[in-house]
């Protein structure tokens, strides 16, 4: 069989190219979307997997069927956005409060025997108040601009201007909270050995770590649609409108 999955593409490029390579990443402990932007080869080297045996995992996986569902390489970006937005954004403000409740009470519980959850407990308020309005801002700039592109590629239009002269200065911002966030969960797994619970550990206990590796693993996905997917098309659209122009409706297919 032809090899599928090139070495030399980033991590973050073979999860967005291949969706299902996602559960091989996770299983493995690789980080494709925060530090995505790395080789196959270097994360392999660095972190003592074996490359041959990785690639046949990825390999199985970018050619088992495809998952259900849209596929977001080739979805308009503000269906994107909106999904993001549905499934991710609502999902954590939803789950956050209910994580807050948790981790008080264990730590108000567990905290003399495991002093290790007041750090973890400051660790996870700084994800809390980084995650709130880093949506918010997504929401109320950035998605609504690249609906706006798309919106002038529908029409046929170029594009006059920018708010902030390129959509790659949020992206930026962007990119730089979503590492801030990358940074916090690990030292959230750090701390609690993989979100293993001791053995004096209650039912909240273990809802809790439970809660978290949930969370890392549903921001895990959420950034790497953001990271992987959402911002080079909204940069790419941005600089064919710059340029010669969006195709006008009904003048041919869509270019992806």
């Amino acid at each position: 069989m032809t090899m599928t999955i090139v070495t030399s593409r980033t991590v973050g490029e073979t999860a967005a190219a291949f969706p299902g390579t996602v559960e091989v990443f996770q299983r493995h402990g690789i980080d494709f979307c925060c530090g995505g932007g790395r080789a196959l080869a270097e994360v392999c080297a660095e972190r003592g997997i074996g490359l041959d045996e990785l690639v046949r995992e990825l390999d199985e996986a970018a050619v088992a069927p495809a998952p259900v569902g849209p596929d977001w390489n080739g979805a308009r970006l503000a269906e994107l956005s909106r999904h993001i937005q549905a499934r991710y954004h609502e999902t954590l403000r939803a789950e956050l409060p209910r994580l807050d409740a948790l981790m008080d009470k264990v730590l108000r519980v567990h905290g003399a025997r495991h002093p290790e959850l007041a750090t973890l407990a400051r660790e996870y308020a700084r994800l809390h108040d980084e995650l709130l309005p880093h949506m918010v801002k997504e929401e109320r700039v950035l998605f609504p601009y690249v609906a706006h592109l798309e919106q002038l590629e529908d029409a046929g239009a170029k594009l006059a201007g920018s708010p902030f002269g390129s959509v790659q200065n949020p992206i930026s911002v962007m990119l730089q909270e979503h590492e801030a966030a990358g940074t916090i969960l690990a030292e959230l797994r750090r701390l609690s050995r993989g979100f293993t619970t001791p053995a004096d550990a209650c039912n909240s206990f273990r809802g809790l770590y439970h809660g978290l590796a949930e969370l890392e693993r549903e921001l895990h996905e959420h950034i790497h649609l953001e990271n992987n997917v959402l911002f080079p098309r909204a940069v790419i659209l941005e600089d064919k409108l710059r340029g010669s122009g969006g195709r006008a409706r009904g003048s041919g297919p869509r270019e992806r």
